[in-house]
């Protein structure tokens, strides 16, 4: 089997995975992590669950030493727990530990919203709102899957227009670890037609420059996350921002 290979037909069709519309494939293990990743985070492969290697080799019809390159790579983003002797598991956070997580990433996807309200282009708030429409769209036609995608590209969109690389990575590799729980809770009827109608606001904010506005809505927004975990009951450092009147309003 030529490892070089990078063409694989798994990622046939996936945007900018093999070179399609001028993008440079990626290394193979990288393209087996994205496989791999995307199991994990759309629930297919569930926490506490081990990965079956050689099932995974053979659908993608791939060796083990990339894949277990991949899992490296998915152990790194805290994914997959590797254990001599046994292998792949899928990590499986306690609600603690998601809750510090969410705790944090409020926090950075708040601190992205602020600093974008003065550093973000023209282009970079007509990015934002482009996903505005694409989501819009989604919602109208039932359609969560492509809601989610251009729902994570809207908010990451708003953090990139902050032009802080060092906040853009660390927002990055939460939103990995979490990307899953967030799915979950778009796919959920009832929270997904809530948090839906509330994304023109924050591009409101953000075009307004109103940055005490966009992250008291962004903190808001996050809250459908924290409902999932089965409660209301964010961390001390959270407590009492829905009670606050919210800015701009009297």
């Amino acid at each position: 089997m030529d490892e070089t290979n990078t063409d694989l037909r798994f990622l046939s069709g996936r945007s900018g995975e093999t070179g399609a519309h001028g993008v440079a494939p990626r290394p193979l293990p990288q393209q087996v992590a994205a496989y791999v990743r995307d199991l994990i985070i759309h629930d297919h492969l569930k926490p506490g669950e081990r990965i079956r290697e050689r099932r995974i080799a053979e659908e993608l019809n791939v060796s083990r030493t990339p894949l277990r390159d991949a899992l490296k790579i998915l152990a790194m983003e805290r994914l997959v727990d590797l254990t001599p002797n046994k292998g792949a598991v899928v990590v499986q956070s306690t609600d603690a530990e998601i809750a510090e997580m969410l705790t944090v990433y409020s926090e950075l996807e708040a601190l992205g919203g602020r600093i974008a309200c003065g550093a973000a282009t023209e282009a970079d708030i007509l990015r934002v709102a482009h996903y505005d429409k694409v989501m819009a769209r989604a919602f109208a036609e039932e359609d969560r899957a492509a809601y989610f995608a251009a729902n994570q590209g809207f908010h990451l969109a708003i953090v990139a227009a902050s032009h802080n690389s060092t906040l853009m990575e660390m927002h990055s590799h939460l939103n990995i670890r979490l990307y899953r729980i967030r799915y979950l809770a778009v796919m959920s009827t009832q929270e997904w037609t809530a948090a839906a109608g509330e994304h023109s606001e924050l591009l409101n904010a953000l075009k307004a420059r109103d940055a005490d506005r966009l992250t008291y809505l962004q903190r808001e927004h996050l809250g459908f996350a924290w409902r999932l975990l089965g409660a209301w009951n964010p961390p001390m450092t959270l407590r009492g921002l829905t009670d606050l009147p919210r800015p701009g309003k009297a």
